[in-house]
């Protein structure tokens, strides 16, 4: 599986720019990131590729989780506010 180029702090930009509009796919609450909530990540990222969630943590714990998702679901973390952060991922291509 080829690994997908970083994105240019330009195109960052941009995605920050649209997220900013987007509502909150997930709301992560005091349990943390569980199988479930994983998947429903996954589930977002396939969906729509770019993804905002809100953490129900303190800003250390927020970091942490923000560093798994990248980890666990090959996403890339775009940016974040206050308690908020916006992941991306390309989408597969659709076959014709």
């Amino acid at each position: 599986m080829e690994e997908n180029t970083p994105l240019s702090s330009a195109e960052k930009k941009e995605l920050r720019g649209l997220a900013q509009r987007l509502k909150p796919h997930l709301h992560v609450g005091k349990q943390g990131l569980s199988e479930t909530v994983m998947g429903e990540i996954e589930m977002a990222l396939l969906k729509n590729g770019l993804i905002k969630i809100r953490f129900e943590a303190e800003r250390a714990a927020i970091k942490g989780y923000s560093e798994e998702i990248v980890e666990k679901r090959g996403c890339e973390y775009i940016g974040g506010v206050g308690k908020t952060a916006v992941f991306f991922r390309e989408m597969p291509e659709a076959s014709a």
